[in-house]
């Protein structure tokens, strides 16, 4: 018996072997039913918010959207650094300037360019601050904290009056806290309403518990923490179908886990207003009632009662 290729062969069964024990793996994980959160409960935090009260956002919006927008008690609206969409922010509101990255991608502006954005709007009344990363990873790009840092200290140098903003999402947080990038206000965006593109009977309230904790343990004080609410579902998306629209009921539980955990906070976010093709559809825009739950009355009466 010739056994000069049998060491080959082996490696190659024993290579064919892992790579569909992977496969059937990351199929298990790709399938398998979402798990709640059931560790411990974040301790309650002491509020937030400073002299002005809490700013409220909903992101993904169109000039068209805001007369509704400010119907219901917002009072920022998030736009790219262009002198015309800045302009069009209407009196009583301001922009919350999207300049970032998501996760490890690049960054919508070169660092020229968002310096030169930094020089212009700097100063302009209109401008609240400047949104500089969604949900970045750490983990898998290291370097993404050493220019959020980069950005961040331009603006604390140029534009001291404004803030600069990054959200967070389960990624590694401990390399890009305020105290680590300089950030002045950090979302966290656990969305409890997961598990199902169709609306189930509980959401994943802990989550948010989770999530704050993480934060916690990471060193991000609560009072630079922005809660960014769940206001959507993916039963009309492109893409996964992993959460659903709130309740009416589930939704003030959402509301009531975060004023236990980060009350009066200095920035509220509401994920989504307008529709991501392949992330959010439905979502705020749509929950007035009839076919979607009326989720527009409770954000009103949330957003004008403080």
């Amino acid at each position: 018996m010739d056994i000069r290729g049998v060491p080959y062969k082996v490696s190659a069964v024993a290579a064919t072997l892992l790579a569909v024990i992977g496969f059937l793996l990351y199929m298990r994980d790709r399938t398998a039913e979402y798990r709640p959160y059931d560790g411990p409960l974040a301790s309650p935090g002491a509020p937030g918010g400073g002299p002005g009260g809490t700013r409220r956002i909903a992101l993904n919006t169109e000039p068209s959207d805001y007369p509704r927008l400010q119907e219901l008690g917002y009072d920022l609206v998030d736009v790219k650094a262009e002198p015309s969409l800045v302009a069009g922010v209407p009196q009583g509101m301001q922009a919350l300037l999207w300049v970032g990255n998501f996760t490890c991608d690049g960054f919508v502006l070169g660092f020229e360019e968002f310096q030169q954005a930094v020089q212009r709007f700097g100063r302009d009344p209109k401008v609240y601050g400047w949104y500089l990363s969604d949900e970045p990873n750490p983990g898998e790009c290291p370097e993404i904290a050493t220019e959020i840092r980069r950005r961040a200290a331009y603006i604390e140098r140029h534009a001291p009056r404004q803030i600069s903003f990054i959200s967070l999402t389960d990624w590694p947080m401990k390399p890009v806290t305020p105290e680590a990038v300089g950030v002045d206000l950090v979302g966290l965006d656990p969305y409890p309403c997961r598990g199902s593109s169709k609306a189930r009977e509980r959401c994943d309230i802990g989550a948010i518990d989770r999530m704050v904790r993480m934060a916690d343990v990471a060193g991000i004080p609560r009072s630079r923490v922005a809660p960014v609410l769940q206001t959507f579902g993916q039963s009309c998306s492109s893409g996964d179908k992993q959460y659903w629209l709130p309740t009416r009921e589930q939704f003030r539980e959402i509301l009531a886990r975060w004023d236990r955990l980060a009350p009066r906070p200095p920035l509220e976010i509401s994920y989504s207003w307008g529709h991501q093709d392949e992330w959010a559809c439905p979502t705020l825009a749509d929950a007035t009632g009839g076919d979607h739950p009326d989720l527009q009355s409770l954000v009103k009466a949330r957003n004008k009662g403080r």
